[in-house]
């Protein structure tokens, strides 16, 4: 038997509208349904004509997580904990302001005038210590990471958010274990801006307060790191370029092999198909908002499947006496 239909307004039921919930709380409906479809924050009831119908507690979670959102919490990280859980986090953040110098959060700035407009404004605060600073950023994700000090925090200043800022910051994440990663930009597209979100960066427009970027700072000490799976590891690290050229894998798959089974042919063909969904991948996590997480994980999972199989070939290639092709 078919239930019935919850009422579209029921006031006495305590039951909202999106758009109420929207003034209620100050979010914008948009970054509701967002919050929703992508983290699943709250599960409102839906009418049989699709209209969403929020409790009071829905208001009330949304209302807390958007107050973390504003502190500087990724949703994110945010998403999977409990009402109690987000509010612990708020009273682990205000303690320690007035806890000895070794509980200041290390921060690392890339961007010279931006380290400088810091030190000048943080040299009385005793909860954030400057590292020091990088002139710039690598401008490529296979840079060595490994030589910059450790920190809890990086601040990254790019007036101008490049394609490649993503994946330098997840090989940077990666490399350095960094929990928090903050930047500061002045101009950027919603695509790039969706891209930064899903590598669960926070993005301030420039100008930005040096008082509201060491408080965001701070509270990132108090966000307890989810420990990476073998998987997300290994997304996290870009894959190299391409060891072989479409011409090269086009040539190698119609040579005649002395494998019975024409493995080095099945596998060239592989290739090719995977590298055309890598860059495939690539082009909609650069187009699809919605979805740029997604593909962004496809993108990468396709880059370190590709390496593997290029591995796989070359070695194969050596077992048939097949020459590397020249570079």
């Amino acid at each position: 038997m078919k239930s019935p239909a919850v009422p579209v307004e029921p006031p006495s039921d305590g039951l909202y509208r999106i758009a109420t919930v929207s003034k209620i709380t100050g979010i914008p409906v948009p970054t509701i349904r967002v919050w929703e479809a992508r983290h699943a924050v709250v599960q409102p009831t839906r009418t049989e004509g699709n209209v969403r119908l929020y409790k009071r507690a829905d208001i009330e979670r949304l209302r807390l997580i958007k107050a973390a959102v504003d502190a500087g919490h990724a949703i994110g990280t945010l998403a999977p904990l409990s009402d109690r859980q987000i509010k612990a986090r708020f009273q682990e953040a205000s303690v320690g302001v007035t806890k000895a110098r070794e509980g200041a959060c290390k921060v690392l700035v890339f961007g010279a005038p931006l380290a400088a407009m810091l030190k000048a404004a943080w040299q009385e605060r005793s909860d954030v210590r400057l590292l020091g600073n990088k002139s710039s950023l690598p401008e490529q994700p296979d840079a060595d990471f490994q030589t910059f000090p450790s920190a809890d925090a990086v601040i990254i200043d790019a007036p101008v958010v490049s394609h490649a800022l993503p994946s330098i910051v997840r090989a940077l994440r990666a490399a350095t274990k960094v929990p928090m990663v903050i930047v500061v930009y002045s101009f950027a597209n919603r695509q790039l801006l969706a891209r930064l979100d899903a590598a669960n960066v926070i993005a301030l427009t420039a100008p930005t307060d040096p008082a509201q970027l060491a408080r965001i700072c701070q509270l990132g000490l108090a966000v307890d790191p989810v420990p990476p799976t073998a998987f997300s590891e290994m997304l996290m690290h870009s894959a190299p370029e391409r060891r072989y050229a479409d011409a090269f894998l086009l040539q190698l798959s119609q040579m005649p092999s002395k494998v019975q089974c024409e493995c080095p042919n099945h596998l060239a063909d592989l290739l090719i198909k995977l590298t055309a969904f890598e860059r495939y991948s690539l082009e909609c996590e650069s187009t699809n908002v919605k979805d740029a997480a997604m593909h962004a994980m496809m993108y990468s999972a396709s880059g370190h499947c590709r390496e593997f199989l290029e591995e796989v070939l070359r070695r194969l290639m050596i077992h048939e006496g097949i020459s590397e092709p020249r570079t």
